[in-house]
């Protein structure tokens, strides 16, 4: 089951993205950190009703938060959608103790239709280029990667992507 979350849910939240957290650094992948993301970014969400988790048995086990707030950095990239027109997603989420479980995917194809309902025609998301998992996931699910670009906190480019609805 997919819904939105409610305050109840941070705790649980935050700790499924802190154990994410040192999956991440321990696969090569310093994406997030202490800094990113945070219970703040999650209280926000909340807020915003834009945090949905997916639950199973009344367990979290995964989490996206959906909204039309574009990176600025995206203004670099030749995207071939109108900004006004497109969705995003950020803080995509799996338990680790279920990752390769389809989560991810039920989350990002929840986030798409509701995005449709919404008379959304389409996505644009980014991923840190060091995040080959995230890749092809946006891959298998037909995002097109439309360029690349960069962080003043980070190294490596960050990857944009977007699908038309």
């Amino acid at each position: 089951m997919i819904r939105l979350a409610t305050k109840r849910d941070l705790n649980t939240i935050v700790r499924i993205a802190n154990k994410t957290i040192e999956v991440m650094n321990a696969e090569g992948s310093n994406q997030w950190d202490d800094t990113y993301p945070t219970g703040d970014h999650f209280t926000e969400d909340i807020k915003h009703s834009s945090l949905f988790i997916y639950e199973n048995a009344g367990t979290v086990l995964g989490f996206i938060s959906a909204d039309q707030n574009l990176a600025n950095e995206y203004d670099n990239l030749k995207w071939n959608l109108p900004n006004d027109q497109c969705g995003t997603f950020h803080r995509l989420t799996v338990d680790a103790d279920h990752r390769n479980s389809n989560i991810a995917s039920m989350l990002i194809t929840f986030v798409e239709e509701y995005f449709k309902e919404l008379g959304l025609s389409g996505m644009k998301i980014d991923t840190y280029s060091i995040n080959e998992k995230a890749e092809r996931l946006f891959t298998r699910l037909g995002y097109q990667k439309v360029g690349e670009y960069y962080m003043e906190e980070r190294t490596l480019p960050f990857f944009g992507f977007e699908k038309r609805l």
